[in-house]
């Protein structure tokens, strides 16, 4: 890189929250990320944050080498982080995508988080299975219930990288 300035700090920690300081790729969501420019800073020579997304070493790699990841991906995974994160938070996006990796697991769940996953719940995201309380601690039953991702939650992840700019 040459003389290039550095990207204001304000737009880098905008591009950062917004993918939730991990890889903006759904299927990698490394914690170790770089900001790369969707259109090279070569060709721009702007650092805006429409043109930033952030993403781990390795999804950064890909992008430059050869258009691994090409750009009309990287403009589609930026847009539905705006769509995603608008929606849910960091932990239900993260719930989701762990859950989409086991699909047919039931994943043990402490009762008292339900209320961390209503909006995947609400949505039919995810199942929720109460199981009966075993052993009640004060006033909290000890044994836990079950998620699942349900077939609306896979069709959910399918469709977002569906979405036409």
């Amino acid at each position: 890189m040459t003389n290039r300035p550095l990207i204001p700090t304000n737009i880098k920690r905008k591009v950062l929250v917004e993918a939730g300081h991990r890889c903006a790729i759904p299927t990698c969501r490394h914690i170790d990320v770089d900001v790369h420019h969707i259109i090279p800073w070569e060709t721009c020579k702007k650092h805006e944050y429409e043109n930033l997304i952030a993403l781990c070493p390795n999804c950064h790699r890909r992008a430059h080498k050869k258009n691994e990841i090409d750009r009309k991906s990287l403009r589609l995974y930026k847009a539905n982080l705006r769509f995603t994160h608008d929606r849910f938070s960091q932990l239900e996006v993260d719930v989701l995508f762990e859950l989409d990796k086991q699909p047919q697991a039931n994943i043990m769940w402490a009762p008292f988080n339900q209320l961390l996953l209503k909006r995947l719940i609400d949505s039919g995201l995810i199942q929720y299975t109460v199981t009966p309380a075993g052993v009640v601690v004060g006033g909290m039953k000890s044994n836990p219930d079950y998620i699942q991702i349900s077939q609306a939650g896979v069709e959910y992840l399918n469709s977002l990288g569906d979405v036409e700019l």
